[in-house]
């Protein structure tokens, strides 16, 4: 489900860039396997390369913005970013839908399969073209999830060699148990729109894309996971399997906010230095 062909052009564009004091933001994209053009931030350093890279991609309720300020910050020590839009974040949906019809669409885009084969082969085709740059160390990559980034990541450790140490933020161990057991409004209404034929077809092709499959083949890449306390989406015992299968080197830290790590500095802090320590960097002023 996860092999696509290396050899696809990447057809890079760059659409627009604003120049920043010490870096430059690029409105970029390239070809999906899946058809299409993948939406990305490139946030690249004026200073000279070749350049460790990380790639972000952020969490349902996010988008291709959601960690630029993270990016730009890295750019400002010499990292290269970039920054994914998930394939459910491109379509343009119309704007006269009743409450019902936005209801319906939701669920059919959740429960869309091949969404998520394609988020993962699209982070891969990220990192093609990073590793088609000039500029680019392409021994010293990293990956930065949260939530979808992060339940997608792990499968992505399983699966993509190039990159070398993983962030992951909020992320599920089991998506199909969480849509089989949680009691969350999400999960309880795409059971209760779903006939139960149709619930099972999409678990049962769902189940083989769970996290807990690959995370466990990550090494030799350095796993940091971030869970949150209380999260009011993933369960403490997703949190604590994702952990425990995962292959070493690995660590796990706790944090006292919401799901969205709202204004949780202190992970901001562990995450950035964490990186940087991965990427061969020198931590100060950070």
């Amino acid at each position: 489900m996860l092999d696509y062909e290396r050899s696809l052009s990447l057809d890079f564009e760059e659409s627009s860039y604003i120049e920043k004091d010490g870096y430059t933001v690029r409105d970029v994209s390239y070809l999906s396997p899946y058809g299409g053009k993948v939406p990305a931030y490139l946030v690249v350093p004026k200073t000279d390369g070749p350049f460790p890279a990380v790639v972000f991609m952020h969490p349902g309720q996010g988008n291709r913005t959601t960690f630029l300020l993270e990016a730009e910050a890295l750019a400002l020590k010499g990292i290269v970013s970039l920054l994914i839009a998930a394939p459910a974040l491109r379509n343009d949906y119309p704007k006269d839908l009743s409450e019902e019809q936005m209801l319906n669409l939701m669920v059919e885009t959740i429960t869309n399969i091949g969404q998520y084969t394609q988020t993962v082969i699209d982070i891969q085709r990220g990192v093609d073209l990073l590793c088609s740059l000039e500029n680019i160390d392409i021994n010293r990559l990293a990956y930065i999830g949260h939530s979808l980034g992060a339940t997608w990541g792990g499968v992505l450790a399983g699966v993509e060699e190039r990159i070398k140490s993983y962030v992951l933020m909020a992320g599920f161990s089991s998506v199909s148990e969480w849509h089989k057991t949680s009691e969350h409004p999400l999960a309880t209404l795409i059971r209760a729109k779903l006939s139960r034929e149709q619930f099972n077809k999409f678990i049962s092709e769902l189940e083989p894309l769970d996290a807990i499959h690959y995370i466990n083949k990550a090494t030799p890449a350095s796993l940091l996971f971030q869970f949150v306390h209380d999260d009011e989406f993933v369960p403490k015992h997703q949190a604590d399997t994702f952990y425990s299968v995962a292959s070493s080197p690995k660590e796990i830290s706790w944090y006292r906010t919401d799901h969205l790590f709202t204004s949780c500095d202190s992970a901001y802090q562990e995450r950035t230095k964490w990186i940087i320590k991965q990427l061969g960097l020198n931590n100060k002023s950070i």
